[in-house]
């Protein structure tokens, strides 16, 4: 090609370029002016990711030319390896200008094919996860190439023990992109004990997509592995075991002596009131000398910590009741699955309508179940929001259950924001109701299919006899799968039972925030102010009765009916109960909302008979 003054040759006319390798294009200049010139010789571009000038060596530097010569210039390009030029098709641009006269200048297109170099890996968060029944792991993927990828992804482990519940198997990745899977591991529980240590592997396969981009595939092209570790907790830890049998005797000796030990003697005739519970005092509404009657209002504390304590407490009970109704769940549907394939004959019609209809019931239980789940996530996610100083994508009308994204920027807050870590917690739940609500409605089509090929219906209940032969079946289940799921069960409602006593508790202090008096009195100390913060036992006004009689309010003791209890709350023991409230809309939040479902991923109704 040629100006007027400039004539230029490359050779080679095109460039294939791999990363980590060098390459050479010679660059002859002819000088068609009438004066004795200097060249220079550069490369320029391409648009996306342009070559950097340390790359590129010319040799010589500058080029003297006397009127109508020639010389050549031999250009040397090294790219480093990890300089993740992207793969393809693209245009270099040779440009020859002149010293003597910057504006003269030609540029020569030169074109480059950048080869392929796809690489890639996989690590776990966490790498060692714990839990009981199931986990939850990120797979976090990253394409370390230069050119886009389909990764395929499987998870294994040596015994084949655990249920893999993977969000996505095939994941597109562009140039140094990386893209969080997550993965649900499932298991049966050992019995008793430490817990059980169960390895596992997480493949990724590789697909080059070069050809999208203009460059050669790779023939192969090397995946990755990452390994991890599930820390399974037992139904009855062996240390519990161990520990109630040594405190078993204390507790007997406590309870005796606070049965047998005497009455306090009655005080004098003042004795301080506080409120059983820490915080800020908001307004202290009373002053010394001031007469007081039962009832009245004293002081008050902010109840915003109070409410939000009390959000938290109806999540963890919540999500104890969606557990426990998990369990049922899993269990017919484990029944039903061992009773089709445990025997190479079909078992006859009405028995298999009987266990139909087992299914529908159950079916229907957990989308109720899944519904339940929503709406906890639902008002976990209100919480949260509420107290969001900056909101992100959480907060703006995201489908459910939440994506991979949303749950790894909560997950970076959530070692110091309860309410990230409650919204996480409640995701993971509705996610496992949902993988529940799934495996039992594919199963309850399974037996349909296998009832009405044969002319019966499941949409009528089972004759006697045929609801006595499948209980009797379901009896003669392996026993110690029936121990664990009993276990289960009981460690599921002591959960509950646990998460109740929290509950009320957190409603009784809600209610404490207000400072009545529980009796006719006089006002004789106050020891607290506006924005003083208190601890939860320590004492904020003294009184005097009215009439003379000894006084026995010890700090944060007062009569239930001079609490400030919040409206409409509860603190449900059942599946049933929690439908209830949330149907009535009595669960409240911090913010004031109601429960409810919201967002995308909902599901209503019922099973179609």
């Amino acid at each position: 090609m040629t100006t007027a003054t400039i004539q230029v040759h490359l050779d080679p006319d095109h460039l294939a370029l791999t990363l980590g390798e060098r390459a050479t294009v010679e660059v002859e200049v002819f000088n068609a002016s009438s004066i004795v010139d200097e060249f220079r010789v550069e490369l320029i571009g391409p648009e996306v990711d342009p070559i950097r000038p340390e790359w590129v060596t010319a040799q010589p530097a500058r080029l003297p030319l006397f009127p109508n010569a020639s010389g050549v210039v031999t250009l040397t390009l090294d790219v480093p390896a990890a300089s993740q030029l992207l793969a393809g098709r693209h245009i270099i641009g040779v440009r020859v200008s002149s010293t003597s006269d910057p504006s003269t200048a030609y540029v020569e297109e030169l074109p480059v094919v950048v080869n392929s170099q796809p690489a890639i890996s996989v690590h776990l968060e966490p790498q060692m996860a714990s839990g009981h029944r199931w986990v939850e792991v990120d797979a976090v993927v990253r394409n370390l190439g230069n050119v886009p990828l389909l990764v395929r992804l499987s998870a294994s482990d040596p015994a084949s023990l655990i249920r893999y519940e993977l969000s996505r198997t095939e994941v597109d990745l562009p140039a140094d992109a990386e893209e969080r899977v997550p993965i649900i591991l499932r298991a049966r529980r050992p019995l008793i004990g430490t817990g059980t240590i169960r390895p596992y592997v997480v493949a990724a396969t590789v697909e080059d997509r070069a050809d999208e981009v203009g460059a050669e595939q790779q023939p192969y092209v090397e995946g990755a592995r990452a390994e991890g570790q599930w820390h399974q907790l037992p139904v009855i830890s062996g240390r519990i075991l161990t520990i109630a049998g040594a405190i078993l005797p204390m507790i007997a000796i406590v309870v005796a002596a606070l049965i047998l030990r005497p009455q306090p003697a009655p005080v004098d005739l003042t004795g301080p009131i506080g409120f059983g519970v820490a915080g800020t005092v908001e307004s202290v509404d009373v002053r010394v000398g001031q007469t007081v009657l039962a009832g009245e209002r004293l002081a008050s504390l902010h109840r915003t910590d109070a409410l939000v304590a009390l959000d938290t407490a109806q999540l963890d009970l919540r999500r104890a009741i969606v557990d426990l109704e998990g369990i049922k769940t899993a269990k017919v549907v484990g029944d039903a699955e061992s009773l089709l394939t445990g025997s190479e004959n079909l078992p006859p019609t009405e028995f298999l309508e009987a266990l139909g209809e087992q299914l529908l019931d159950t079916a229907n239980n957990a989308l109720s179940v899944s519904s339940t789940a929503l709406t906890g996530l639902s008002e976990a996610l209100s919480i949260y929001c509420a107290g969001a100083a900056n909101p992100g994508a959480a907060c703006a009308n995201p489908s459910y259950p939440l994506g991979p994204d949303i749950t790894a920027a909560l997950a970076t807050e959530a070692a110091t924001n309860p309410a990230a870590k409650a919204v996480i917690d409640a995701n993971g739940n509705y996610r496992a109701a949902n993988t529940t609500l799934q495996s039992v409605t594919t199963l309850l089509d399974q037996v349909r299919q296998l009832v009405e090929a044969n002319g019966g219906t499941v949409t009528e209940g089972p004759d006697d006899a045929s609801a006595a032969e499948l209980a009797a079946a379901l009896s003669e289940q392996d026993q110690q799968a029936q121990a664990e799921y009993e276990l289960a069960l009981l460690e599921a409602q002591t959960q509950i039972a646990a998460a109740q006593l929290a509950c009320r508790a957190a409603v009784q202090n809600v209610g404490r925030t207000v400072l009545r008096a529980p009796v006719d009195s006089i006002i004789r100390s106050i020891d607290i102010a506006a924005g003083v913060e208190l601890e939860g036992d320590a004492p904020a006004i003294t009184l005097e009765r009215v009439d003379g009689r000894a006084f026995h309010a010890p700090p944060g003791q007062r009569p239930p009916s001079l609490q400030d209890l919040p409206e409409g709350v509860s603190c449900p023991g059942s599946i049933e109960e929690l439908q209830q409230m949330d149907s009535g809309g009595t669960g409240t939040t911090a913010g004031g909302t109601t429960g409810g479902a919201a967002g995308g991923g909902g599901s209503g109704g019922a099973i179609p008979k």
